[in-house]
């Protein structure tokens, strides 16, 4: 499903083309009736007001974002890692978060991690997905599009385990249906896997990608990022 948003701050401008994942609580969603929400939703506008530009928010899932984003239809691409493969077809803003990737799968299967597990799942186009294949092969790993996708396979046991952000995951074992679930084994090493947050930006627009990471600063320093950030989670994430 795809879905534009518009924001409006400044209409002098083109709006900016900003990509966010349809179904990535509680980074960002679409609700039953079409509205946007989220964290990386709420960054965006607070970005879009500083760096005064109108902006058009569209939700798709993230491998979908990818593409639209390789065949330039976006301008900008919220909460990706940079990788040599996606350098290719964007560049990236400073960091705006930190995160970990970790494997969950139903509580009591051990503290091992993947070890033994057959089923494997991670979101499409992820970086954890790129790491389980790598690690596994196609064979061994399923990826839908959807992360709310990926925690109906688990719940429904097509799944042993996914491996997945680790604040999204946190997000999921939180709530009602994933308490039969925790994390299995450790975090990977940051070695493993990037783990700063960072926006994609259109190719070869220095500008463009100078702006944001102005606008970044301006709302970390202004507390709109740590507002955001405390009404999603309970510590900083940066």
């Amino acid at each position: 499903m795809s879905l534009l948003l518009s924001w409006t701050w400044a209409a002098e401008t083109a709006p900016l083309r900003v990509g966010l994942d349809s179904n990535y609580p509680p980074f960002s969603r679409l609700d039953r009736r079409g509205h946007g929400a989220g964290f990386n939703l709420e960054v965006a506008e607070e970005l879009c007001r500083a760096m005064g530009r109108r902006c058009e928010f569209e939700f798709q899932p993230l491998d979908r974002l990818l593409e639209t984003m390789r065949h330039g239809g976006l301008d900008l691409l919220m909460g990706v890692c940079s990788t040599q493969d996606r350098l290719t077809y964007m560049d990236f803003s400073q960091p705006y978060f930190r995160s970990r990737s970790v494997y969950i799968g139903r509580a009591g299967n051990g503290s091992d991690g993947p070890k033994g597990m057959v089923r494997i799942g991670a979101r499409g186009g992820s970086v954890q997905l790129a790491h389980a294949l790598s690690r596994r092969g196609d064979r061994a790993v399923v990826a839908p599009d959807e992360f709310g996708r990926l925690l109906d396979m688990l719940c429904a046991g097509e799944l042993d385990l996914i491996l997945a952000n680790d604040l999204a995951a946190y997000s999921f074992l939180l709530s009602e249906r994933g308490q039969d679930f925790d994390v299995l084994g450790d975090p990977l090493p940051l070695d493993s896997l990037p783990g700063l947050v960072r926006i994609g930006v259109r190719k070869d627009e220095d500008e463009l990608r100078q702006a944001v990471d102005r606008a970044i600063r301006d709302i970390r320093f202004s507390g709109a990022f740590g507002r955001i950030n405390r009404s999603y989670f309970p510590y900083s994430l940066y």
